[in-house]
């Protein structure tokens, strides 16, 4: 309830309350009481799904999570030059991730592997043949990056850690 200056109910504040309590709230002159939709217009709209901090925090609740879905949307398809990949972007308490997967035609070894990872470029060479080579969508973080050759080595993955918590659109910057 609203208080005066002197530490006493707020007496326009009262004068509202006990109006509304006397007409029903409605002005029907009905038995007493109130219906919501005044009690929420007399709180400030801040009743069940109105306004008020609650309000403002299941908002925000659910712009994170579709975030976080959009950030965690699934495998999407790249490539330039008849070269292609595939690219996942995850993220979990706050942090992102892309993994990024080249089939190789023949099995290679590390000393055939050579990544270059910079905060916004990305170059990739397998055997003498650029796999990637272009300027990256968003910010990595190069010391936390890494990448290895996994299915009988005939797939090479890169592991980008993103500087920040934020959706690619694309790997590579248009």
């Amino acid at each position: 309830m609203a208080e005066d200056a002197a530490g006493g109910a707020d007496p326009a504040m009262m004068e509202k309350l006990m109006a509304a309590l006397g007409n029903g709230g409605g002005g029907d002159g009905g038995a007493g009481g109130m219906d919501m939709a005044s009690l929420q217009a007399m709180l400030g709209g801040g009743g069940m799904g109105g306004g008020g901090p609650e309000a403002d925090m299941r908002r925000q609740a659910q712009a994170n999570q579709q975030a976080a879905a959009a950030k965690n949307a699934g495998e999407a398809e790249g490539g330039a030059n008849g070269k292609t990949w595939r690219w996942e972007q995850t993220s979990k308490y706050g942090e992102s991730e892309i993994i990024v997967r080249f089939p190789l035609a023949a099995p290679a070894v590390k000393k055939d592997v050579k990544v270059v990872f910079k905060a916004r470029h990305l170059k990739v060479s397998v055997a003498g043949e650029d796999l990637i080579d272009g300027k990256t969508f968003g910010t990595v973080a190069i010391d936390d990056s890494t990448w290895c050759l996994v299915e009988n080595r005939t797939e090479l993955q890169l592991l980008l850690a993103l500087a920040e918590d934020v959706k690619w659109d694309s790997l590579l910057a248009d």
